[in-house]
């Protein structure tokens, strides 16, 4: 704030030259965009930022484009003929770059071109693909302009001081990004000669898997580590490698993360470089997984659109495979035109998911696979190019009660279950929130339609003290007016926890939305109100604005629990995201989809390991590094969808489903499937390949009107029943059953197994306690998300309790526990439930409520486990077990018992401290 004023301000001293570039510079780039440039600078960047240290290479690329422009302008204008717009924009470009180069070169700059440039129109004796390429040398010419370089470069070294002061600052704060970890750690073996051979020293061999996804600066950090024993190269380029110390297994056909730093250009490098020295290269080409059909399509489609290109695309290497049983692998779903009107893309895609629902409905359980086995759910992937278009497959899939499980959506806040409890905490806090309220009655919670709420809203009865009232809504409003009262007079953990206990919300938005994962998602809202209410007290109206802001600014900040691979529910997942996984059966969906080349948001910087280079953009206006650095990723991306494409095409193992439909500018996108034969044409019943080796059947479903099945839930699939249905003798039975449970609610005596341990707590035994919670807590965490650390499940479980400070204290507990040989057992069988509530009725009339800390299967049955923190000597255990747990134990065995009906039920008391188990 300081630099801005005493930038902005004349009167503070700033010299007349520089308060003349401020008013430039203001004129062209808002303050909020200056903002963001200063903070570009600011970070830790690859290389020292030197905007003329690539003037030879930009003047050449500069140069090459203009001889471009000409090509075009003589070969479209003849003589004689007038110019039209996009020949007039041809010509403009053309003198735009010759003053762009003179400008690098430090030159004076030729006069300008007259007027501003035309905007380029299509014209019927234009190529389509040279009008696109003049489309994008013409706007290249706009974003290089001498003015626009002029007004960046005053920019850049007005704050340019700024940027010093604060990479100075953090310097010597010792603040670092994931890159400048990395870049620091290269330079240290880079420059560091004893550190280098001592690590060459330590390792014999250096095995790297997934070559092609390597980072290009740890690559170079992999190569001086494999470097000889005697070698000091400065360069990666100059490093002699060890004979026989390098082993790198990668497949550049599958090089798909580019937006993670992954670098075609330099995996091509740095195995030239191997092979040089002698490396051998060999082929795996044998497909194991794959029916051929499936491997023969693969093969047609990428090997026509697999062109090597030096830098950005390896040549194709086929695949093959040995299964000589042909099984029809391959089929086509295709979505034919409608006969009037232009629907958009997502009206094409709610086509693709209501077909592929109903395909699913038809084939599980009736399709054989080769195992014998019918179709089920678990072994159907349904796979999108980016997960922003899930919700569309997620929605046709709950509407015919298809269970699936989804890692594509990232983005947690934006899950409507997330959203109808905050909106609850919304009226909670403030009843007078009409928007709130309008939200939680069309929720599952309130369950009014549309035309209800419209109705209310006329009446202008939509409003807490009028809701009180109203016969439809009376129930509804008591509940909310009774959360309203608690806001402020109970804790925040108290009143969510409240609120998930105390209505149907969980199981009504479990039945609307995502079954047990909404219950997760809810109960992780309920984590966070703990975590707010420990770290900034429980207010309410507080906790609820910082949810909305994280909504607003960092919605993926927190992501998705993992999916329960054991249920038996459809993946739908991103091709990213199922590299390296296999299915049964793949249903590969929009097809047609057009790329958009990179983020809708130009990057404000990018960084080039090939060139070396630096591109910076403020505002609007970007330098000639950026203009150059962003063809060449446009170009990388155009080749990485080849090979995304191709990871898609081979992810299924018996049968692979291709979806698409007829969108405008359909064959366009989809041009490798063109150039191999196998696109449908919208009649025949196959398609043939270009060599015709390979036929692939087409099904046709003819374009519906989302309208006509958005809104409507497809009937369940029903057991056939047999008999006369007694709908009075139900009604009865009904009735009688739900006035025995009102009685036993209302008279039954209500208790939980912790309360028969014993009495009121002492505080040293709250303290206790408090660590238990926190031990129980990071347990859940550590068995249920693969990876997690023993000190990232404890600092995760200490905010989530409240209690952040005593972290280390239960990692320092845990961590003999977790590498016992009895939570090694624990791991290997199969997790059925953390934390799973339970409610019994007994013969004593007690209702026998509680909570079991871990249950597993076993071969043997159910494994009960209830985790003990208790100080005790080994040995002791048994004695303390008797004296202390031996009747909460019993009655964990008869809950069990009820709920694992007909199977083995073991209980044990899992003491942490001995790692002992005493049965009960």
């Amino acid at each position: 704030e300081e630099h801005w004023n005493r930038c902005l301000d004349s009167e503070l001293g700033l010299e007349a030259p520089r308060a003349a570039q401020w008013k430039q510079v203001l004129a062209e780039i808002s303050l909020s965009d200056l903002e963001i440039f200063a903070q570009e600078l600011c970070a830790v960047t690859p290389v020292p930022y030197d905007y003329y240290s690539h003037s030879r290479l930009l003047c050449a690329q500069c140069s090459e484009k203009i001889d471009r422009l000409n090509t075009l302008y003589s070969f479209y204008v003849k003589e004689g003929k007038k110019p039209r717009n996009i020949e007039k924009a041809l010509a403009w470009a053309c003198v735009s770059l010759k003053r762009t180069v003179c400008f690098l070169q430090g030159k004076p700059l030729p006069p300008s071109p007259e007027g501003e440039c035309p905007t380029p129109s299509a014209c019927k004796d234009w190529n389509v693909a040279d009008f696109e390429e003049a489309k994008g040398l013409i706007a290249f010419a706009q974003k290089v302009t001498p003015e626009h370089q002029q007004i960046f470069l005053a920019a850049y070294h007005l704050l340019l001081p700024l940027a010093q002061t604060v990479r100075t600052a953090q310097e010597e704060k010792g603040v670092l990004g994931f890159d400048a970890l990395i870049i620091k750690t290269r330079n240290l073996l880079q420059q560091n000669l004893y550190v280098r051979r001592v690590l060459k020293e330590k390792f014999d061999v250096l095995f790297i898997d997934e070559f092609q996804d390597t980072d290009p600066v740890q690559g170079e950090l992999l190569l001086f580590l494999a470097e000889e024993k005697a070698g000091t190269a400065v360069r990666w380029q100059d490093v002699h490698l060890q004979a026989g110390k390098l082993f790198v297994v990668g497949d550049p056909k599958q090089s798909i993360y580019r937006f993670r730093g992954a670098d075609i250009t330099a995996y091509e490098l740095f195995t030239d470089l191997i092979l040089k020295q002698g490396g051998e290269k060999h082929f795996l080409q044998t497909n194991f997984r794959s029916e051929p059909e499936i491997i023969e399509t693969a093969n047609q489609i990428c090997a026509r659109a697999m062109v090597q290109e030096s830098a950005f695309q390896p040549a194709y290497v086929p695949i093959f495979t040995d299964k000589p049983t042909r099984r029809q692998a391959v089929d086509w779903l295709f979505i034919t035109p409608p006969v009037g009107g232009k629907p958009g893309a997502d009206d094409f895609r709610h086509n693709q998911a209501e077909q592929l629902s109903r395909w699913i409905v038809q084939n599980v359980g009736t399709l054989t696979l080769k195992d014998g086995r019918k179709l089920a759910y678990r072994d159907i992937a349904l796979l999108t190019r980016v997960g922003t278009t899930s919700r569309i497959y997620t929605d046709a899939l709950r509407r015919y009660g298809i269970p699936f499980n989804t890692d594509t959506d990232k983005d947690f806040f934006r899950k409507q279950e997330i959203n109808d409890l905050i909106l609850l905490l919304r009226v909670a806090a403030d009843p007078e929130d009409k928007i709130a309220l309008a939200g939680v009655l069309r929720s599952p919670f309130g369950g009014l339609t549309d035309e209800e709420l419209y109705q209310l809203a006329k009446s202008g009865t939509l409003a807490l003290p009028a809701l009180l009232s109203h016969p439809f809504t009376q129930d509804i409003a008591l509940r909310l007016h009774g959360f309203c009262q608690l806001a402020g007079r109970v804790s925040l953990r108290e009143l969510v926890g409240r609120v998930l206990t105390e209505t149907f919300l969980p199981e009504a938005c479990a039945v609307a939305y995502d079954g047990e994962r909404t219950l997760t998602y809810l109960q992780q809202v309920a984590a966070l109100a703990a975590q707010y209410e420990a770290q900034n007290g429980g207010n309410l109206s507080g906790f609820v604005t910082d949810l909305q802001t994280r909504l607003a600014e960092n919605p993926d900040l927190f992501t998705l629990p993992p999916a329960d691979e054991s249920a038996d529910a459809v993946s739908i997942l991103t091709v990213h995201k199922s590299k390296g996984l296999e299915f049964p059966v793949v249903l590969l969906a929009d097809l047609p989809r057009k790329e958009s080349g990179g983020s809708v948001r130009p990057p404000q910087h990018l960084f080039s390991w090939q060139y070396n280079m630096y591109g910076l953009r403020v505002g609007r206006i970007c330098d000639v590094n950026l203009a150059f650095l962003e063809d060449e990723q446009k170009k990388h991306s155009r080749c990485e969808e080849i090979r995304i494409l191709y990871v898609a095409l081979t992810r299924a193992k018996e049968k692979l489903v291709l979806v698409a439909d007829s969108r405008p500018g359909a064959e366009k996108s989809a041009l490798p499937f063109v150039s191999a034969g196998l696109w449908p044409d919208g009649k025949a019943p196959q398609v043939v390949s270009a060599d015709k080796e390979l036929r692939i059947p087409v099904s046709y479903a003819s374009y519906i009107a989302p309208r006509e099945f958005l809104y409507r839930e497809q009937p369940a699939k029903l057991v056939k029943q047999t008999g006369t249905n007694d709908w009075a003798t139900w009604h009865r039975t009904y009735y009688a059953r739900k006035a025995a449970f009102d009685t036993l609610i209302a008279t039954a005596q209500k208790q939980t197994p912790s309360e028969l341990t014993e009495g009121p707590l002492s505080p040293e035994q709250q303290r206790g306690a408090e660590l238990g919670t926190l031990c129980h807590r990071a347990l859940e965490l550590l068995l249920t998300i693969p990876g997690l650390t023993i000190a990232g499940a404890c600092t995760q479980a200490a905010q989530q309790t409240g209690v952040p400070a005593r972290a280390e204290e239960a990692a320092q507990l845990l961590e003999p526990f977790i590498n016992s040989s009895l939570f090694k057992e624990m791991e290997t069988c199969k997790l059925v439930a953390c934390e799973m509530p339970f409610t019994v009725s007994l013969p004593d009339g007690f209702t026998q409520n509680g909570i079991m800390d871990a249950v597993f299967e076993t071969p043997r049955g159910i494994w009960v486990v209830d985790y003990k923190t208790d100080r005790v000597k080994p040995g002791a255990e048994v004695a303390l077990f008797e004296q202390k747990y031996r009747a909460q134990l019993a009655q964990y065995r008869v809950a069990a018992e009820q709920i694992f009906a007909g199977q083995p039920v073991r209980v044990s008391a899992v003491f942490i401290r001995t790692f002992a188990a005493v049965e009960g």
